[in-house]
């Protein structure tokens, strides 16, 4: 294989652990934007006290959503989750799943991908102070390969495994009746691969890379209640992100085997990146224990290209 100018991917790990279990990763690191919006909402501010008897709240709630993200001069992407959380005092575990589906752009390829993955997580509010953990396991499946030349199936593996480890951790500030203030920190670990194809004309089979990720933010979110009994949210967030795997690029390294014959080792030179992005969610409530969620992002100052992504997701507690 030859060597290739810098592919505008990123590693996608950093993305899909946040959004499975909130609503993410083997997606790049800024495609996060829909776990960090719906991550928001498992970090509502604790409830205003009242003089009467509440009713019992419901245990469970099923939530599904979708959202699109749009890349600068790239291709765009799609998710949608299915999620089930069992409330436990002012804790929560939940089990979810989701579908992405995205395209990575190398120099001479488009990469079209599905990943699958299943993401147990569990966390609470304590006091308005908010802790959320992860872990994921999934299935990436390679689709066909795009070149000038026409689209093909995978010479080689026709898909690899994903997993993702991750947690976040915050405080809601009261600000007055109706306002609050969330700062927050997340961490996370992914592992996957990518798929790196042969030259078009080769005899040579496509090969994978191992990218492991690490990435992490900080974030601060404004939120303010509003109506009769101050059941809706709308946000303002700003964060600023952090990932050792932002731009992965194909590398080519001689590797002779002693008898004079040349010979070559493929492997990914990772470039760390940080960019910033702002972010706006509304939460509301349409009914009895019916909710909509809504979100859009923006970055700005990413090497693999900024992204607007918008999502919305219904929840529905029992």
């Amino acid at each position: 294989m030859q060597n290739r100018p810098r592919p505008r991917i990123g590693a996608l790990a950093s993305v899909l652990a946040g959004m499975l279990v909130f609503g993410p990763v083997h997606a790049n690191a800024q495609e996060d934007q829909g776990s960090q919006a719906q991550a928001a909402s498992t970090v509502a501010p604790a409830p205003e006290p009242s003089t009467t008897t509440p009713p019992a709240e419901p245990l469970w709630t099923l939530a599904a959503s979708a959202g699109v993200s749009s890349r600068d001069d790239g291709p765009d992407g799609s998710w949608q989750t299915l999620a089930l959380t069992r409330r436990l005092g002012r804790g929560y575990v939940r089990g979810s799943m989701m579908r992405y589906n995205g395209t990575l752009q190398q120099s001479d390829a488009a990469l079209p991908s599905d990943y699958y993955v299943g993401t147990l997580g569990a966390g609470g509010n304590f006091d308005n102070w908010v802790v959320d953990g992860w872990m994921s396991y999934g299935r990436q499946r390679y689709g066909k390969i795009s070149t000038a030349s026409g689209s093909r199936s995978s010479t080689g593996a026709k898909g690899s495994d994903y997993y993702a480890v991750g947690g976040d951790f915050g405080r809601v500030v009261p600000l007055g009746s109706r306002f609050y203030l969330t700062p927050t920190v997340a961490a996370s670990f992914a592992s996957g691969k990518l798929l790196r194809p042969a030259p078009t004309g080769s005899d040579q089979i496509d090969l994978e890379t191992d990218e492991p990720t690490w990435s992490g933010n900080a974030t601060m979110r404004m939120d303010y209640a509003f109506g009769a009994a101050r059941s809706h949210y709308i946000g303002l967030s700003i964060s600023r992100n952090w990932s050792s795997n932002g731009v992965s690029a194909l590398r080519v390294r001689p590797s002779g085997d002693g008898d004079g014959t040349p010979a070559f080792a493929l492997d990914s030179k990772h470039y760390a990146d940080g960019w910033s992005e702002i972010g706006t969610s509304a939460n509301m409530k349409l009914g009895r224990n019916l909710y909509l969620d809504l979100f859009a992002t923006r970055s700005f100052g990413a090497l693999a290209g900024n992204v607007t992504a918008a999502g919305v997701g219904l929840r529905k507690s029992f």
